[in-house]
């Protein structure tokens, strides 16, 4: 019984360690993003640039540029 007591002692210890860090991940992660927003415009995004050129290559010659780059890497 002795044993079976000490099994239930730290279950309850390692779930409740788990639980903690989850919490404690859950609040640096709300936290961060609180941040991020509050500071936004110190953070400015990249502008993509639009990928006109890839997709206005004919499909004979976006698979040659296929092949040709796994002929590259094979060597």
């Amino acid at each position: 019984m002795d044993l079976l007591m000490q099994g239930l002692v730290l279950m309850v210890i390692g779930m409740a360690t788990v639980f903690a860090f989850l919490v404690l991940l859950i609040l640096a992660m709300n936290g961060s993003a609180a941040f991020f927003r509050k500071f936004a415009h110190l953070f400015p995004e990249e502008e993509q640039l639009p990928a006109k050129a890839a997709s206005a290559m004919d499909p004979v010659a976006q698979i040659a540029v296929a092949l040709a780059a796994i002929r590259a890497k094979r060597g």
